[in-house]
């Protein structure tokens, strides 16, 4: 740890991860308290949010936005040479982490979100280069891997961490459908603007038609909930399902 704090990175990065709401390393405490087992999810919830904070700093500097979160982004404060290395440095402090626990699946869970919200990433680069009509599928597809993976890693990892891998799967779902329903939510509130995945959809009343998605895809993360005994944990993760649709975190 004394390393990481003398780098060069540490300030910088720390003043990075102070802003947000959290939601993603909140899934991993809260499912692994409803799990009621053993095990300490605090180091995997740091890593979701590591990698949560480097998509962040990568997206800003593919987009070119000069804010987040009404500050100037990451590369705008510290320059384009500090958000390109500041990847890597986050890379290794989440391969760290991995390192400590003694199940192998937490590690090739947080390796395979990592790598499908890179492909998310690029797959939407290219949509948006070529301009050209997406389908719904094409539209889902992206969101799926560079958003809702996240959340379903976050999900999973609760239950592996407290002993739980017989439901692990289930909960992973829950977490992979209320991802959906948030980045739908999410890109409605940015119907139609100029630069954005919904610009290229082809089809009629497609805005009713993703409300409506989202809305179903809120209930079903709420039915995998039924793998949990009952307990202010399972009906905290209901409401933030359906808070989701509601309003944006």
């Amino acid at each position: 740890m004394e390393e990481e704090i003398s780098s060069p990175f540490y300030h910088p990065l720390k003043e990075f991860l102070e802003g947000g709401k959290k939601v993603r390393p909140s899934l991993v405490l809260i499912v692994h308290d409803a799990c009621k087992g053993k095990g300490d999810p605090l180091p995997a919830s740091a890593a979701i949010e590591l990698i949560h904070a480097a998509s962040l700093i990568h997206d800003d500097l593919i987009d070119r936005d000069v804010l987040r979160r009404g500050e100037g982004s990451f590369h705008v404060k510290n320059g384009f040479e500090m958000a390109l290395l500041v990847v890597d440095f986050i890379l290794s402090i989440v391969l760290n982490i991995a390192s400590k626990y003694e199940n192998k699946k937490i590690g090739e869970a947080l390796a395979r979100a990592s790598k499908r919200m890179s492909i998310g990433e690029m797959l939407e680069i290219q949509v948006l280069k070529r301009a050209e009509k997406i389908s719904l599928d094409e539209y889902l597809e992206i969101l799926r891997l560079k958003t809702a993976v996240l959340f379903e890693t976050a999900t999973s990892l609760g239950a592996l961490i407290a002993g739980r891998e017989d439901i692990s799967d289930e909960l992973g779902q829950y977490g992979l459908y209320l991802g959906m329903a948030y980045q739908i939510k999410d890109d409605l509130m940015d119907w139609w603007k100029e630069g954005e995945l919904t610009s290229l959809l082809e089809g009629d009343d497609l805005r009713d038609l993703l409300e409506g998605l989202a809305e179903n895809l809120a209930l079903e993360a709420v039915s995998k909930l039924d793998v949990l005994e009952d307990s202010p944990q399972k009906d905290l993760l209901r409401d933030i399902a359906l808070f989701s649709v509601r309003r944006n975190f």
